[in-house]
């Protein structure tokens, strides 16, 4: 088949086909042909020039100028073009651009249906947005992680924080590594670093840590809650109130729909965490563990406990990871060249505020301090008022959580008023979306046990999306000579430590939760 009749195709395809949402849904119209005579212009997302300059020189293309669009899709590329009998005796210049005009088919379909968000996020709405997710109930962990690991626990503190800026910024060079047009998620970024495998297991780490951080934020709600009401005299049971935090979590799921909407529930949920930080901070430095307990044995403090490293390194970073929120925060930044900024003072504010709960915990209660630490300061108003707002603070960072797994599967499936019209995409969009929510409730029903069930989400899913995938994506895609031998070995030793907490950190909660299950029915 002649290259020129190949190209002719896939620009007829992409201009003849119907939209049957046209005229009534706001679709954007059919892309316009340049007037006859205008020079062709430089395609976005067609990678090979060899390809390119191999297709010019088969013959004159005049007879159906390209189109003005911006591709900015690169899903869904597994399709292939129906080929004939000559598709067999092709050369290799001329298979290297049918391939690259199969991508830019692709390209054009997926272009007349995206859903592009708005940039309209400045620098203060973006920090909020990547703090409120990665602060949230992991701050009330940090005090147990020192204890599992002594002092030593702050020198991981900054390392994983370091890590996480790093990775971040990573993540997002992913997103732009073809000139020319972004990629919308992780999954995509698999996709195109290792193909249909690459993609499936990003999905699956991408979208446990989504699902599984949700579900620790309706158990710890629904504990704090019951905790709460139990004392007023209130006979409704933690799981009762759990399916409660779920009803509720489930109305701005309803109601959001971009990222960029859920811009003022991110700023409150800044606040109300940094407000737990500093209350539990100060109730536990003026009630320590020898003033409640005056009769008890002192605690002890260790500088470094080896055993503990490896668990602790898990816990740590899963409160620093937020990595699947990434791509949809940056997606709706007016300056996207200012994202290495916000993931740096982001991390860098919470590595701060973690310090200070973590050393004021650790001094208070030492070895005895348990996980959430709202759990070791005395009962009171100061207490109360620390569950409260840790409780708002879950119930607001659940949605926006939710969010980024929502985003992906609406863009994928193509959920978008674009495609199916306003009426018919709201309706599909809620229906799915109440489906996840209440499976979602029905696993926090069966998983009580706060502390060890953190410790292996992290360990199987935080710690890959954090420390492991942002590096060999990004090294697959541009390539190793993109970094220098210094940055080599601290990709080295991002993904050695990112391993060991892994594979560590995946045994000792899975012997946690063990013991735990053999303490409740015995």
């Amino acid at each position: 088949m002649p290259i020129t009749t190949l190209l002719r195709r896939v620009l007829n395809r992409s201009d003849t086909e119907p939209n049957p949402q046209q005229d009534t849904s706001g679709a954007t119209p059919a892309l316009p042909l340049l007037p006859e005579g205008t020079p062709t212009p430089t395609i976005a997302g067609i990678h090979n020039d060899n390809a390119l300059a191999f297709v010019a020189s088969r013959g004159n293309i005049d007879e159906q100028p390209l189109p003005q669009t911006d591709f900015s899709d690169t899903s869904s590329m597994d399709r292939k073009l129906p080929l004939d009998e000559e598709a067999g005796s092709m050369s290799v210049g001329e298979k290297d651009a049918v391939d690259d005009l199969t991508r830019l088919e692709d390209q054009i379909t997926q272009t007349q249906t995206q859903h592009v968000p708005e940039r309209n996020a400045g620098f203060m709405r973006s920090f909020s947005g990547v703090v409120c997710i990665i602060i949230g109930t992991g701050c009330l962990q940090i005090p147990y992680a020192f204890a599992k690991t002594g002092w030593f626990g702050i020198f991981i503190l900054f390392l994983s924080a370091t890590i996480g800026s790093y990775t971040g910024i990573l993540t997002i060079r992913c997103l732009y590594f073809r000139s020319g047009h972004r990629l919308h998620s992780f999954p995509q970024i698999g996709y195109e670093a290792f193909g249909k495998y690459g993609m499936f297991i990003t999905q699956f780490f991408n979208y446990l840590y989504s699902l599984g951080a949700t579900c620790l934020y309706i158990i710890i709600s629904g504990q704090f809650i019951y905790q709460l009401v139990s004392t007023l005299g209130v006979n409704l049971s933690q799981k009762v109130w759990m399916v409660i935090v779920a009803i509720v979590m489930w109305i701005p799921v309803a109601l959001i729909k971009e990222m960029s909407e859920a811009a003022i529930m991110a700023i409150f949920g800044l606040l109300t965490s940094v407000v737990v930080i500093v209350i539990a901070s100060v109730m536990a430095i003026t009630n320590p563990y020898s003033k409640m307990n005056p009769t008890e044995p002192p605690v002890i403090h260790d500088n470094v406990i080896g055993l503990g490293v490896p668990v602790a390194l898990s816990s740590i970073v899963f409160s620093f990871s937020g990595s699947v929120v990434y791509p949809h925060v940056e997606a709706a930044m007016k300056k996207p060249k200012q994202w290495p900024m916000v993931i740096m003072v982001a991390m860098g504010f919470c590595a701060f505020a973690y310090l200070l709960i973590g050393v004021a915990g650790y001094w208070a209660y030492g070895n005895q301090v348990v996980s959430p630490v709202l759990d070791s300061i005395p009962t009171g108003g100061a207490a109360t008022a620390s569950k409260i707002l840790i409780t708002l603070h879950v119930i607001i960072a659940a949605p926006i959580m939710l969010l980024s797994f929502y985003l992906e599967i609406e863009n994928q499936w193509g959920i978008n008023a674009e495609r199916l019209g306003k009426k018919r995409e709201f309706t599909i969009r809620l229906a799915y979306r109440s489906l996840v929510v209440g499976i979602i409730c029905g696993i926090s029903l069966a998983i009580p046990y706060f502390a060890d069930f953190l410790s292996l989400i992290s360990s199987i899913s935080c710690v890959t999306m954090f420390a492991i995938l942002p590096i060999i994506c990004y090294l697959k895609l541009y390539g190793h000579k993109i970094a220098p031998w210094y940055e080599k070995i601290w990709m080295a030793i991002v993904l050695i430590i990112g391993l060991i907490a892994s594979i560590w950190g995946i045994i000792d909660a899975v012997k946690a939760l063990i013991k735990d299950s053999h303490a409740t029915t015995s």
